[in-house]
């Protein structure tokens, strides 16, 4: 119950109203995509793509050509990363020296158009080695951070040559194909943040946006506007082929560990399933689906997971703040890779247990530094020295151990090339094509559980973690 409890203490925190909370709506400007220039019928884009803007897809050789027309009340403006433009199409306001028309795409006024045409040119394509179309992004570009905050971004996917559909312009190389941003979006920074106090705010007088916690209150740990699992799920089948197109935006809070429970995937050659997202990174992984069932996209960074970019952000403070999702995978009929017979099983008998950890066991070289800093403050004090104050360089803690058998007596001694493992837990070795079974005792005072990245969970579809094991 404390779990949940701190879970809705924070989800109170960004998304109900009050006499100085705006809340979970806001306000905000995005780029929609319309079927000709009477701009009267939009053409629908996939409810997972939240407030980003549509899908651009273009291959080499291509030419981009987009007409803007500035329906809010504000000037903005079309930036491309990825594609080649001239200065007339650059769409991004600095003093660069132009004028007249070179100067005009800086920023639409309001009820204006603009053409912006960007040649896709055989040096911003994808090299051989890369995924066939590689993530980019759009944007506004008068005050970047303001304009993004406010929601003006979109995807722009940049493909080899013979990758798209002649006349629908989709992919004909993968299945499905995902975009995902993850962001903390700061409606602090957004052009409407007056506006969205006046309108949701029940109090807005009582408003002191330089207050910490109203400030708090408006960075949205988000993946495509979206938090705490709020995304539309992303769905596939078990043998597709899914590309997924992740990048990040915004300032120095955004670096994301993005971890996909569940599947593997291809990222810039390798096998992984875990994925670094930094501010104006953008990454094109390629999965081949095999794991039917509900699994969480999460960022790790703890605060973002609770935020709750879940999709998860592993980075804990990230996931603790909503940056989390789940995606589904099902069978459509089609045959479950996890039926298939597997090869050796290798067993190991795995218990978590406590222990006193001490960080620094042998201290001669703090005695010899001690001897040389005579007289001297040294830093070294606050870790290794015991007083009434500081704990020292010993800890409690547990830590996963090996035993020879299921009677968990007699503790596996281990080899001398795995002497330096220290505090991890023993080396688990197989090949591709074996089984791994885990006896897992937990000897310890409270509840815990074993998983592992990069394998197959055989319960898949069953549960979303590993089940948690009792004293």
């Amino acid at each position: 119950m404390q779990i949940l409890y701190e879970l809705l203490r924070l989800a109170t925190l960004f998304l109900k109203r009050g006499p100085n909370r705006i809340g979970g709506l806001y306000k905000k400007a995005v780029y929609r995509h319309y079927t000709d220039g009477t701009y009267s019928t939009e053409i629908p884009k996939p409810p997972w793509l939240g407030f980003l803007g549509p899908i651009l897809r273009a291959e080499v050789g291509d030419v981009i050509v987009i007409h803007l027309k500035n329906f809010a009340s504000r000037p903005y403006s079309l930036h491309p990363h990825g594609v080649f433009y001239n200065k007339d199409s650059e769409g991004a306001l600095y003093p660069d020296g132009t004028s007249g028309r070179n100067k005009n795409d800086d920023m639409v006024p309001p009820g204006n158009n603009y053409t912006y045409i960007w040649p896709v040119r055989e040096e911003y394509a994808p090299a051989p080695a890369d995924a066939n179309c590689l993530t980019w992004v759009y944007h506004s570009h008068i005050d970047a951070p303001k304009d993004i905050c406010s929601g003006l971004i979109g995807p722009l996917l940049v493909c080899k040559e013979g990758v798209l559909n002649k006349y629908s312009g989709t992919r004909t190389d993968v299945d499905r194909e995902f975009v995902i941003m993850f962001t903390l979006v700061d409606e602090n920074q957004s052009w409407y943040l007056d506006e969205n106090i006046r309108h949701f705010c029940t109090d807005p007088d009582s408003v002191d946006k330089k207050d910490a916690v109203f400030q708090r209150s408006n960075k949205m740990h988000a993946l495509n506007g979206y938090l705490f699992g709020n995304l539309p799920e992303p769905e596939m089948c078990v043998g597709e082929s899914v590309s997924w197109h992740l990048y990040g935006m915004g300032n120095e809070i955004d670096i994301h560990s993005i971890y996909f429970y569940g599947n593997t995937f291809i990222s810039r050659g390798h096998r992984t399933d875990v994925i670094n997202l930094f501010p104006a990174t953008f990454l094109t992984t390629e999965m081949v689906v095999e794991n039917p069932g509900k699994w969480m996209i999460t960022c790790q960074v703890s605060d973002h997971l609770q935020g709750i970019f879940r999709l998860f952000c592993s980075t804990m403070h990230h996931f603790a703040r909503g940056m989390n999702q789940i995606y589904e995978v099902s069978s459509c009929g089609n045959k479950d890779p996890s039926e298939q017979p597997y090869g050796m099983i290798r067993t190991f008998y795995i218990a978590a247990e406590e222990v006193e950890w001490d960080y620094a066991p042998n201290k001669n070289w703090e005695f010899e530094k001690q001897h040389l800093d005579s007289g001297r403050e040294r830093y070294g004090d606050i870790f290794m020295n015991h007083t009434e104050n500081w704990i020292g360089s010993q800890y409690r803690k547990v830590i996963y151990r090996e035993y020879t058998d299921g009677e968990f007596v007699e503790i596996k001694a281990r080899p001398p090339r795995e002497k330096h493992l220290e505090l991890l837990g023993p080396m688990v070795h197989a090949e591709v094509g074996d089984s791994i079974l885990i006896i897992f005792k937990n000897k310890a005072k409270r509840p815990y559980s074993i998983s592992a990245h990069g394998i197959e969970d055989m319960e898949s579809g069953k549960q979303l973690q590993a089940s948690v094991t009792k004293p």
